[in-house]
């Protein structure tokens, strides 16, 4: 049946392909709406202009986390750029009123993956195929409002971002929200234009290994952590964010957590975590998975095993910083988040994974983060030996501090003032990166 909707799924991107080749580019009326928070904005700050997608929920994450860090001090605006944008490019909007991230969303949500590494790989061609369409688009869109800085957290389009930014003499900020940036350098190979920067999470040599086809020059490449919310360095008062949501204080703690977007499988492992023979409190995180709420509650949990089941909720720090374990789906925001928490994990392997996420399992594997399960029935035993073994857990907490030598936060927003200061990412001047007025 899975091969049946692959081949459909297939036969529609390539019709579409067919209809956009054949049929002449129309004309693209843009929004007037500001992108930018005009009540942050007056005529002393610079203008910044993010580009972001709904595709998983780790895009938008890293988008709210940079208009944290930096909607003080600029005015920070975004834009969804595959549907406020290019979506008359998007290969799918002709046959409805879906579009490719709702398809992306689906797919995650049903752990379709061999079919969603497959739309990826469509779209690393296809994007830039239609380059010479998508760039004009860019660019109208770009000029009309207006940045003395381009950010982007989005993947498969920032070669032609880079070429609109380098055409306009706009400075440019890749953000990639995966370790492994392969997606997010898609096309873009030895670039050389001056205001142009890479902002990588970790100095690792793993990360490191994805990244080389792309032969950036180090002169544009950053360490500056991953983004995460502020919430994360903030002091937790464990006691009370317990009290807050009704948790034991004698029980270790289980964050489970599939996602923004949410998964069918909590079902599944929230059953096998019912069969733990040691006392625990488990803290099912629904995300956008609202419709599991009930067939969740029936399940018949054991008297030392008691849960708390949440609805999206913005308050994934608080629940990090009570818990003792973390179950979750292999996607870099949470998998970065729990390094900050410095939460000993548990990865999602039972149905493979994406081809950007694999890092994140090697991460987990050489690096002694946690654990990966690949069939549901070892969940159990897997989260017994954790829980029972402190001096390991121990050593876990340990391994994370490899991770967080810096502060996201303070690291990206001294990048930023560097770049609209006139100054690279080294510290180096440039008459080059002066900004556009």
């Amino acid at each position: 049946m899975k091969k049946l909707i692959a081949g459909i799924i297939s036969l529609v991107f390539i019709t579409g392909i067919i209809f956009f080749y054949v049929m002449p580019p129309q004309k693209i009326e843009l929004e007037e709406e500001s992108p930018y928070k005009l009540t942050m904005c007056n005529k002393d700050k610079k203008k910044i202009l993010i580009f972001s997608s709904r595709g998983g929920g780790g895009h938008i994450s890293v988008m709210n986390a940079l208009h944290e860090y930096l909607d003080d001090e600029f005015c920070v605006g975004h834009s969804f750029l595959f549907t406020e944008v290019l979506d008359r490019v998007d290969p799918t909007q002709w046959v409805g009123k879906t579009n490719g991230e709702d398809v992306y969303n689906y797919f995650l949500k049903k752990k379709w993956f061999p079919m969603t590494n497959l739309m990826y790989k469509f779209g690393a061609w296809y994007y830039p195929f239609r380059r010479r369409s998508i760039e004009p688009i860019i660019e109208k869109y770009v000029l009309e409002h207006k940045p003395d800085l381009l950010i982007s957290v989005i993947p498969l389009v920032n070669n032609a971002v880079l070429s609109v930014a380098k055409k306009l003499d706009i400075p440019f900020l890749l953000i990639p929200t995966d370790l492994d940036a392969t997606i997010a350098l898609n096309d873009i190979k030895d670039p050389d234009y001056k205001k142009f920067h890479v902002a990588f999470s970790f100095d690792n040599k793993l990360i490191k290994k994805t990244v080389a086809m792309s032969e950036i020059d180090k002169k544009y490449i950053n360490y500056t952590g991953f983004p995460v919310k502020k919430a994360f360095f903030e002091p937790h008062s464990i006691r009370a964010i317990k009290n807050e949501f009704n948790i034991p204080e004698d029980k270790p703690v289980i964050l489970l957590l599939m996602g923004a977007q949410g998964s069918q499988d909590l079902y599944k492992f929230s059953k096998q975590l019912s069969k733990l023979s040691i006392p625990a409190h488990i803290i099912i995180a629904l995300g956008k998975s609202e419709e599991l709420r009930k067939s969740l509650e029936m399940i018949a949990f054991p008297k030392h095993i008691t849960k708390t089941i949440i609805g999206f909720t913005n308050k994934i720090p608080d629940l990090m910083a009570i818990s003792d374990l973390f179950i979750s789906k292999s996607g870099s925001v949470s998998f970065n988040e729990a390094i900050y928490a410095q939460l000993p994990m548990i990865l999602d392997g039972t149905s493979g994974v994406l081809n950007w996420e694999k890092l994140n399992h090697t991460l987990v594997k050489d690096h002694n983060l946690g654990k990966i399960v690949t069939r549901y029935f070892r969940l159990p035993a897997m989260v017994i030996e954790l829980l029972s073994d402190k001096e390991q857990l121990g050593k876990i907490r340990q391994n994370f501090k490899k991770f967080i030598e810096k502060h996201p936060e303070q690291e990206i927003k001294l990048l930023v003032k560097k770049i609209l200061g006139g100054m690279n990412g080294n510290g180096h001047s440039h008459e080059e990166t002066t900004a556009t007025p």
